[in-house]
């Protein structure tokens, strides 16, 4: 019994050691920013801290560069594109609407041209590729190629969750008057949904903006931060980010993060947290009864509805991202795979994963910011195009301004 004892006690004493000198290996190879946030090999530990000099650099970088930027504040939605600008070495033009365009768009159409408008986030507005190329432009072309008198307007900008393609829709794309509308998402904005303040999300792309968000309450959308805080109230906000109002809806803040846990004073506890938390021990939750999931199905459907009370049809597009194109194709399940069943059986629905397989997760097809090249856009339009003209074909589509498709001189050209 004493052996039985004493080995006991030796082996505990080892894992003691063995303990004690990891944690000091963690504190003296682990280094503090100038933020205050402590890192080892790479990893943040808990208590994480807010970058506040990073933040106030951010904003004042925008505000000293405003006159020459083409990412302008908007009240309603965040930001919104420049009018008459153009970005990318002047491959990406915007018109005097703040629309991706090389021409202007009255707010009528002709009588006897379709009008179709595209909503979304940096995969419609067509990061990556030049005007021509963008698949909302190429929708156009495979359509006229298809008989039908159309122009496709394009309402997409960068960085937008589903809240402010749908916000857009509201404040701006309405008043365009359109036959059809296409809201076209990348899963991947559902977690913009749930985010204030653009920083906080994405720290890629310095965008100092905050954004409009909406939350559920007795299962209807109400909308807070709007008007968006103007940009230069944003460093103040920074400063005292935690009493900020704001801070309560932003998912991307957790309060108990920022202050120590019980165990956060061991550098080693905090190592294996944030190693447990970086290979899926805090996956995100986007089914029934998450906000994520639930969110973004009520903004589909109060899209869906708003765009129907208008007299347009309502198409919703997946737009799938090289990362979920190479989970699928590596036998991985979807975690989008409530929002997305729900939209196809409730609405119109183009999926793009049907069409984009696993050679399409080769680097050639993708450009340098991760965007679709040329050759998807092109796929993307001949896609849509085919569904929106069965649609017209088969009398499926709701088109008041027009009695039947001849209207539009509807014909396949062979």
């Amino acid at each position: 019994m004493k052996r039985i004892l004493a080995n006991i006690l030796v082996g505990c004493l080892g894992l003691v050691f063995a303990l004690l000198l990891l944690e000091i290996i963690i504190r003296i190879g682990g280094a503090t920013g100038a933020d205050g946030q402590f890192s080892f090999r790479g990893y943040p530990l808990e208590p994480y801290a807010i970058n506040v000099e990073r933040l106030h650099h951010i904003v004042d970088a925008y505000i000293e560069n405003e006159r020459k930027a083409t990412i302008i504040y908007d009240e309603n939605t965040g930001w919104a594109l420049r009018p008459n600008s153009t970005r990318q070495a002047g491959s990406f033009t915007i018109n005097a609407g703040g629309l991706r365009s090389r021409v202007d768009y009255d707010q009528h159409p002709r009588h006897d041209t379709l009008r179709i408008a595209a909503f979304g986030d940096s995969f419609v507005a067509g990061t990556g590729v030049n005007d021509e190329q963008v698949w909302v432009k190429r929708l156009e072309v495979e359509l006229k190629r298809l008989g039908m008198r159309v122009e496709a307007l394009n309402f997409g900008v960068g960085g937008f969750g589903m809240d402010q393609a749908y916000l857009r829709w509201q404040k701006l794309g309405r008043a365009y008057n359109p036959d059809l509308v296409l809201f076209a998402f990348q899963p991947e904005n559902l977690d913009r949904n749930v985010n204030v303040f653009r920083p906080l999300y994405y720290k890629r792309v310095e965008v100092p903006f905050s954004k409009p968000r909406f939350l559920l309450q007795d299962d209807k959308l109400a909308l807070y931060n709007v008007p968006t805080l103007p940009t230069a109230e944003l460093k103040q906000v920074y400063s005292s980010f935690a009493s900020h109002p704001l801070a309560a809806y932003e998912a991307h803040y957790e309060s108990h993060e920022f202050v120590s846990q019980w165990w956060a004073p061991s550098r080693l506890a905090s190592f294996i947290n944030a190693l447990v938390q970086s290979h899926g021990g805090a996956r995100l939750d986007y089914g029934p009864g998450s906000e994520r999931g639930e969110l973004g199905k009520a903004i589909v459907d109060a899209f869906a509805e708003s765009a129907k009370s208008g007299g347009a049809e309502f198409f919703v597009v997946h737009l799938p991202q090289r990362e979920h194109l190479q989970n699928l194709r590596d036998g991985k399940a979807s975690p989008f795979s409530y929002l997305l069943n729900y939209i196809n059986e409730n609405y119109r629905f183009v999926d793009m994963v049907d069409h984009l397989g696993s050679q399409y997760t080769e680097r050639k097809y993708w450009d340098a910011t991760h965007h679709y090249g040329p050759e998807i856009n092109h796929l993307v339009a001949r896609i849509v195009a085919e569904k929106i003209a069965s649609c017209i074909e088969n009398l499926g589509c709701a088109l008041p301004r027009f009695a039947d498709s001849e209207t539009l001189s509807f014909h396949r050209q062979e």
